[in-house]
């Protein structure tokens, strides 16, 4: 009988924990202050990437590089750290030829998104 009980606890046991559904991570939502994830340099070759960062989970931080480029040029974990809506504003400089600006946007559960900006030269 003891071996019974024993069986079916353990049955029960392993059903709850191979039932149990992970959370699902949710990704930070970026909108920018233009309609396609693009925008034109000035003469100097300097542009300013705008929009909004939404995000469920508090951010931990927002990292741009130039693509091809390893160092990031801009790693934000100071003013985007801890909000959960944040307005920014990143000036990309030293733009001399169409130039695509890596955005990475990283909530502190893990959630990422990642965009490929386009700055025309």
């Amino acid at each position: 009988m003891k071996f019974k009980s024993l069986l079916l606890l353990l049955a029960v046991i392993i059903t709850t924990i191979s039932c149990k559904k992970d959370s699902p991570v949710n990704t930070p939502v970026v909108t920018y202050n233009t309609s396609v994830l693009e925008g034109t340099a000035n003469a100097s070759g300097v542009f300013e990437i705008k929009g909004h960062i939404s995000s469920a989970e508090r951010l931990d931080q927002v990292v741009l590089t130039k693509e091809g480029q390893s160092a990031a040029f801009i790693v934000d974990n100071s003013t985007a750290k801890n909000k959960t809506e944040y307005d920014f504003a990143y000036l990309v400089t030293g733009i001399t030829s169409n130039t695509y600006v890596i955005i990475s946007v990283t909530d502190q559960s893990g959630g990422n998104k990642t965009d490929r900006y386009l700055v025309k030269k």
